[in-house]
């Protein structure tokens, strides 16, 4: 059996032996020592599947994604659309502080005052509660158009309606048929925002909201065991 020195194999695939041994221990690559040796070989098998790993990592899927892929816990594409949704989120999030500090950038430019107090964007808990079921229950049927209705000028600038149904089929994508719907509580650590877990067959998400008066203007997709 042909076996291939760990230097070989570094300078062809273009990473280190730092991160072969890395990958090793997390178990998502395998050597080979021979008897007597200390370093790290690989077979042609082995450097193959080395390079389907460094393509996965170079996709962004993290060694958790990996494992799970490596123990037939989740499909290829499953675990795409997964990084992809929580990207996505991501964004979403990147893009409110955006807004944010144009808006901070403005008031600043124009002689305005940032630390002074704005007008009041909460919303009572009850209110909260009621729109919060009836999105989630929209959320649930499919209803994407009534949630968009419910988003506020602003988030509809940053996710119009096109962008929204694709993130929602990617997020729904990973998870398998609908089991069960958790009670809605509410995030102590952003204000006016509340969250309902979601069980699936395959993966729980949390859909959490974030109110602006009654408008929902952000929503976050949480992936969780």
């Amino acid at each position: 059996m042909e076996l291939i020195d760990i230097n070989e194999v570094c300078n062809m695939l273009g990473t280190t032996s730092r991160t072969l041994r890395y990958y090793e221990e997390k178990g998502i690559v395998k050597s080979t020592v021979m008897p007597l040796q200390q370093r790290r070989k690989y077979s042609l098998e082995q450097v193959d599947h080395i390079k389907k790993v460094l393509v996965l990592r170079t996709l962004g899927l993290s060694i958790s994604h990996i494992q799970q892929l490596q123990r037939g816990n989740i499909d290829l594409s499953a675990a795409i659309a997964q990084h992809k949704a929580q990207l996505m989120a991501a964004v979403a999030a990147k893009s409110k502080e955006i807004r944010l500090l144009d808006e901070a950038l403005s008031t600043i430019e124009n002689g305005g005052d940032i630390f002074k107090k704005k007008e009041s964007t909460s919303i009572p808990q009850s209110r909260m509660t009621e729109i919060a079921n009836i999105f989630t229950d929209a959320f649930l049927s499919a209803d994407v158009d009534l949630c968009f209705s419910y988003f506020t000028d602003m988030l509809k600038e940053y996710l119009p309606l096109s962008a929204f149904k694709r993130v929602i089929n990617d997020t729904l994508q990973p998870l398998g048929g609908f089991v069960s719907k958790g009670k809605l509580e509410y995030n102590d650590s952003v204000r006016n925002a509340i969250c309902c877990d979601l069980q699936y067959e395959n993966l729980g998400l949390y859909l959490t909201l974030v109110f602006h008066k009654e408008k929902v203007h952000g929503i976050w997709f949480n992936y969780h065991e």
